[in-house]
């Protein structure tokens, strides 16, 4: 991931879910990644379960390359900041997750469930953005060692 000067800012959820749509943006690591987690996703709805451990492994890479990142663009936190049940490419990959599902899968679903699943998108991505406020003022931790669990 391209760690110039311009890009030490972790974008807000509005242009990571645009990201996430494939609409175009401006030259940044996570969005970059967020957009390629989507489009992992929408392959993985219409590919057999046996073959999905290609895109899995990629969405694990992309992840740690966010978390990675992430931890170069935010303060160290103290080492009594609450720590967060998940790191920042965990909820980057299921917002990836969600809008594949809504913006393509769901285009065609009744409206309730549609809705629903706007509703879910929408209140992970405040998630987001409240984990992201906190991050760039070091008042929140992130879990080291989520993937040996993930």
């Amino acid at each position: 991931m391209d760690q110039t000067s311009e890009n030490w800012t972790i974008p807000d959820k509005e242009p990571l879910l645009a990201a996430c749509r494939g609409l175009p943006h401006v030259d940044h690591p996570m969005l970059e990644a967020a957009g390629e987690l989507a489009a992992l996703h929408r392959t993985r709805e219409h590919t057999p379960a046996a073959r999905c451990g290609p895109f899995d492994r990629r969405r694990v890479q992309l992840a740690r390359g966010i978390d990675r990142w992430v931890t170069l663009a935010t303060p160290v936190p103290p080492a009594v900041a609450p720590e967060h049940s998940e790191t920042v490419g965990r909820v980057v990959d299921r917002l990836a997750m969600l809008s594949a599902q809504v913006f393509v899968g769901l285009a065609c679903a009744p409206e309730a469930v549609f809705y629903e699943a706007s509703i879910q998108l929408g209140e992970l991505a405040d998630g987001y953005q409240d984990l992201v406020d906190d991050l760039r003022v070091g008042a929140r931790r992130l879990p080291e060692e989520y993937y040996d669990r993930w």
